[in-house]
């Protein structure tokens, strides 16, 4: 049996972002969204998950981009004065290697965001983070203890991804570092007692999911469970100022929601389930 996963991130990034997923989810293939409780727009999220009647979610946690939840005179190693977290996962990379980065305060913000996504009364299924920072083990550690504290029985395991595009410099970086990790990721992940869909997809192509990237990753779907990221959206003014990474979530969100898409699914026999369907049928 092939099931798949559709979980659309950043739900809470921005207005336009948040109207995209809930497209995704209403007329697509998207079968799960994960709250950045972090994000500018995380209120409207809220408004728009209870307006469709949403009754789970991830929580997707932040330390690049977005601005903290917590106050910021406590963590000051991971913002500026006015809260904003350094931009870039490369710049966040270089401050944790400098060891400029206090895990203390990284724990009190993520707990800070996840008890956020908690307080809605939406059902938290599963913890991931924002660039997958977590597949750095001191942090992995962090995220594994708020799971473990806050009873979420899932988090997320990036490992064994493949490419449908043509690949470039930026996917040769991104494979290298996903092998770098991904066995102590798994290792790690494995030990706490949490458990992960068995295959991932969605790392190496994030951002560049088109339809014909779609179709063949249906097409070569392997058995048992797979989780696959996606970032769709409309665009609107503030991905265009502040959040580039989702310059492509228009093409992303038509590739969800394309009829061939859904009839090709269909025509496999893939099962498309919510994180809520996977944990239950364990």
């Amino acid at each position: 049996m092939k099931q798949l996963i559709v979980a659309a991130d950043d739900f809470g990034l921005t207005k336009s972002v948040n109207e995209g997923i809930v497209r995704s989810l209403e007329e697509g293939i998207v079968t799960s969204v994960n709250f950045l409780p972090s994000g500018e727009a995380f209120d409207d999220a809220l408004r728009l998950a209870r307006d469709i009647g949403l009754d789970e979610a991830g929580a997707h946690l932040a330390l690049t981009e977005t601005r903290c939840v917590s106050s910021p005179s406590g963590v000051r190693s991971l913002t500026d004065a006015a809260g904003n977290f350094h931009k870039g996962h490369a710049r966040f990379i270089l401050r944790f290697i400098s060891g400029g980065i206090s895990l203390d305060e990284v724990y009190l913000e993520w707990r800070a965001q996840l008890d956020k996504a908690i307080a809605t009364g939406i059902r938290v299924t599963n913890l991931s983070t924002h660039e997958h920072i977590h597949m750095i083990p001191a942090l992995l550690g962090v995220l594994l203890k708020l799971a473990k504290e806050r009873g979420i029985s899932a988090v997320r395991y990036p490992h064994a991804d493949r490419s449908y595009r043509r690949a470039g410099f930026r996917t040769l970086y991104k494979r290298a570092v996903l092998s770098y990790f991904e066995g102590r990721t798994g290792r790690m992940i494995g030990a706490s007692g949490k458990i992960s869909p068995g295959h991932f997809l969605g790392f190496l192509d994030s951002g560049a999911i088109t339809e014909k990237v779609l179709l063949n990753i249906i097409d070569n779907l392997n058995e048992g469970t797979t989780e696959l990221v996606c970032h769709p959206g409309f665009i609107g003014p503030e991905v265009v100022e502040k959040y580039t990474f989702h310059k492509n979530c228009e093409e992303e969100l038509f590739a969800l929601t394309s009829r061939r898409v859904k009839k090709r699914a269909d025509e496999k026999h893939i099962g498309l389930i919510s994180y809520a369907e996977f944990l239950d049928s364990r």
